[in-house]
């Protein structure tokens, strides 16, 4: 098994080394969290849901201590809030490096999906998701249809999600089955698998018990408050984190990086594309080293030189899918502005204009090439993405994410 967690941080080290001066302040800060975070072993889980649904109630449960206010009221969740979880690491530790590190658990809660000012929260909700890890998405019966709709936002995030079939206990047995069946149709397929439903009474109702006193006083009935069921939804995180827990941090953190690589490529490429006076400058270069050049072959010499010198320029340290191509335009306009295969009668203002239509589809080409080659190569988070999902086992949380 390859150390992904190394390999990501080589990445990241070696992007922002490469990369310093072209980076935001902004962007040099989360690369450093991604790095801390890696060391850290830390995993966020993030809690959503609408209100009343048991969000904070499931968080209070799974810490094992009321640390959330909760109700029914809009908006009780006030600001996002973040829980270190301490539970018994899984049978086999995360590896990193030449030692071994326990993994760290952060609870992320969530304002609900439907509160007061939805857009702004909303937005809120989805920088949440952007930090999580793992998604726990939790219902409470059948699923409406806000709630499909904020499962398929949160998809675009990338991000495996675990939906949570909360307050169980609420309904007789046929029901709950009927209910966890519906949530298996085609539709709800498409967004969360059957293997990622779980269900749960994280704040059971209470239930009349009579106690016997054996000193002979009456027997009397009191209502008592069962304990949380979440074993099952412990079970699953546990399994999720010993099975692909180092995948699932090395592919949220390259998809950290990935964000940053596309918006660095995306402002260069603009970049480049308000830099017509230097290809102006390139084609008139050419054009008079043509026009005063007293041999043919000389004319090629100048326009492969200097062409040659164009590409490297603008591709600089981004990578590119078609470097062999621009080599062989390179050639191909260099032929041409030699005059191989071009008839004695054509003269060398005809020659120029190919030459000018020849850097401008090169031009135009690069910038393409640049902007669809974005988080590839060595560097590129993109390539390492494909590489962990392609090698985790069949029916694993990300592949199926990723056929998703």
């Amino acid at each position: 098994m390859q150390d992904y967690l190394q390999q990501v941080r080589d990445r990241l080290i070696n992007y922002r080394n490469l990369f310093n001066k072209e980076l935001k302040e902004s962007e040099l800060a989360e690369i450093s969290f991604l790095e801390e975070k890696l060391d850290k072993c830390a995993i966020a889980i993030a809690v959503f849901g609408m209100v009343s649904k048991g969000k904070s109630s499931l968080i209070n449960a799974l810490l094992g201590q009321k640390l959330s206010e909760t109700g029914a009221i809009h908006g009780i969740t006030k600001d996002i809030a973040v829980y270190a979880w301490d539970i018994p690491s899984p049978p086999t530790p995360l590896p990193l490096g030449e030692g071994r590190k326990k993994i760290q658990l952060r609870l992320i809660d969530t304002q609900g999906i439907d509160e007061v000012g939805g857009e702004v929260r909303g937005a809120i909700a989805l920088e949440a998701a952007k930090q999580a890890d793992l998604i726990l998405f939790v219902i409470a019966g059948d699923m409406t249809r806000l709630e499909q709709e904020a499962i398929a936002n949160l998809k675009k995030s990338y991000k495996p999600i675990l939906l949570v079939f909360n307050k169980t206990d609420l309904y007789p047995e046929c029901d709950r089955v009927a209910i966890h069946q519906a949530l298996q149709n085609v539709e709800i397929r498409k967004l969360i698998s059957p293997q990622e439903i779980v269900l749960t009474s994280v704040e059971p109702k209470p239930v009349r018990v009579r106690i016997q006193y054996s000193d002979g006083r009456d027997s009397q009935e009191i209502w008592e408050q069962p304990k949380p069921d979440i074993q099952a939804l412990k079970e699953r995180i546990l399994e999720l984190l010993n099975t692909e827990g180092k995948e699932l941090l090395a592919v949220n953190v390259l998809r950290s990086l990935l964000e940053i690589q596309n918006t660095v490529t995306q402002r260069y490429v603009q970049r480049l594309q308000a830099s017509t006076a230097i290809a102006s400058l390139v084609f008139i270069i050419e054009a008079i080293g043509v026009l005063i050049s007293p041999l043919r072959w000389v004319d090629g010499l100048i326009s492969g030189g200097i062409t040659g010198l164009f590409v490297i320029w603008a591709i600089g340290r981004y990578p590119s899918q078609k470097k062999y191509l621009w080599l062989f335009l390179t050639v191909a306009i260099a032929c041409v502005s030699g005059g191989l295969g071009i008839n004695n009668e054509v003269t060398r203002y005809v020659q120029i204009i190919g030459l000018g239509l020849s850097l401008l589809f090169l031009f135009k080409s690069l910038i393409t090439d640049i902007e669809q080659s974005r988080a590839s190569g060595k560097l590129g988070a993109k390539t390492l993405i494909t590489a962990i999902i392609q090698a985790v086992s069949e029916g694993s949380i990300l592949q199926r994410l990723q056929n998703m």
